[in-house]
């Protein structure tokens, strides 16, 4: 016996590292929280690398508008079994094209443009403007993360509160119980009484059991939100919960959003893009005119006639102009097709101004709905409550039945769980008011 016990506690002994180990415990604040979602996004990291392409396209069409240089340079060893053309005359003779087979030709070109009718510039300034709207896409995206993550915090914290409710009640009617049963020994109560108050704590574990389901499964998507081990047990603090009595007015917060939101500031952003395409496009219907300059080194210098085996320069600078005037009944395609688009945008920006309207005016109206919500069931806390003392003091006195006290218990800690969630569902609601009027917790 004594050394089965040793074995145990060995065994208990090795246990505890890994059982410590497998249930890590971590307090997370709301912002904590909004905080390691944000450094462990992966769409964060994306909408980076989008805003790094962005500047490296506008970047790479600035330097179109550049000086453009170009070196050349080349050797070749020509056969030896062409004759030399020769002019011979009464006085002398000589070769029109003397045989030399060592040829180099080296020559550096520039060519600069001096107008295009705006093109370079226009599309310069249209990739700089989807460069800054990619960076609010990137602000669009914390929002969107940070309203998931308040969400899921708001949602754990109340699972969290209702197991304890759940699990004092279990514990109040257990002691009744036991209070029961010794009443039904002594003959005072039927032993169908202590069944039903048996029956009510089966009822409320099984009850329990679905809280501590639900409870589990948004501690791990947390878990995976935030970028901790999905082993760790998240604690919400109670003092989070916080429900601001604000009275900024509903067109105050519509107002805000549609200034301030980045998907709406982003998409007037692209608005101003398509329209720098459009001037673009109709700068195809203008001529191009080139500055051209070129300096070579070669030998033989084919302006040399007779040819001669040695290096000499030779260089030009100018202008040039070209038109494309078949682009008059060609371009209209693409001018066409950028104002359609730009239109398009247009559109959008509207169609998601009355989106972002309807969505602030139903997150107002659910924040408002929520203090209305905590006012009614703290009143039902205290009706239940006094009810439930009342039912439980006339259970003792053998006045009223054990049905009458459980549907007591029942108010009670339906009221409880009501006010419970009314709190954690206003200062949620109130989160996602901010959110969506562009108030972000990192302000």
């Amino acid at each position: 016996m004594h050394k089965l016990n040793l074995v145990g506690l060995l065994w208990a002994i090795l246990l505890v590292p890994m059982y410590t180990q497998a249930q890590q415990v971590r307090q997370l604040t709301l912002k904590e929280a909004v905080a390691l979602a944000k450094e462990n996004s992966n769409q964060l990291r994306t909408d980076s690398l989008q805003i790094a392409i962005s500047k490296q396209q506008t970047k790479q069409q600035a330097s179109a508008m550049l000086p453009q240089l170009q070196l050349n340079a080349s050797y070749r060893r020509l056969s030896n079994n062409i004759t030399p053309f020769t002019i011979t005359l009464p006085d002398a003779s000589f070769q029109i094209n003397p045989q030399i087979l060592d040829q180099s030709y080296n020559s550096i070109q520039l060519t600069q443009n001096l107008y295009q009718g705006g093109r370079l510039k226009n599309m310069h300034k249209s990739l700089q403007k989807v460069q800054e709207s990619s960076e609010l896409d990137f602000q669009q995206s914390q929002l969107n993360i940070e309203d998931q993550v308040v969400g899921l915090w708001y949602h754990l914290h109340n699972a969290h509160l209702s197991k304890e409710i759940l699990n004092e009640n279990i514990e109040t009617l257990k002691k009744k119980e036991e209070e029961m049963d010794l009443k039904k020994n002594q003959g005072i109560v039927l032993a169908n009484d202590v069944l039903k108050i048996s029956l009510s704590i089966t009822n409320l574990q099984s009850s329990l059991k679905d809280v501590e389901e639900l409870e589990a499964s948004l501690n791990y998507t947390l878990c995976i939100a935030t970028g901790l081990e999905v082993n760790t047990s998240i604690e919400t603090p109670e003092t989070e919960v916080v429900v601001p009595q604000d009275q900024t007015s509903v067109e105050d917060f519509i107002t805000d959003a549609i200034t301030h939101r980045p998907d709406i500031q982003s998409l007037t952003l692209q608005k101003e893009a398509s329209l720098y395409r459009v001037k673009a496009s109709k700068a195809g219907y203008l001529p191009v005119l080139q500055l051209m300059g070129s300096f070579s080194y070669d030998r033989p210098n084919q302006r040399i006639i007779p040819n001669v085996a040695e290096f000499n320069y030779s260089a030009y600078a100018g202008v040039g102009l070209s038109w494309n005037l078949s682009s008059f009944y060609t371009n209209q395609h693409n001018v066409k097709e950028s104002q359609l688009a730009h239109a398009q945008i247009t559109e959008s920006i509207q169609l998601v101004e009355d989106h972002i309207e309807i969505e602030v005016q139903n997150k107002y109206l659910a924040y408002k709905k929520m203090q209305e919500k905590i006012a009614l069931a703290e009143k039902a806390l205290e009706q239940a409550e006094e009810n439930f003392r009342v039912e439980q003091t006339k259970l003792d006195t053998q006045i009223a039945t054990t049905t009458d006290f459980l549907e007591a218990n029942t108010y009670l800690l339906q009221a409880e769980l009501n006010l419970t969630t009314a709190k954690a569902n206003a200062a949620l609601a109130y989160q996602q008011l901010q959110i969506a009027a562009s108030h972000t917790l990192n302000k």
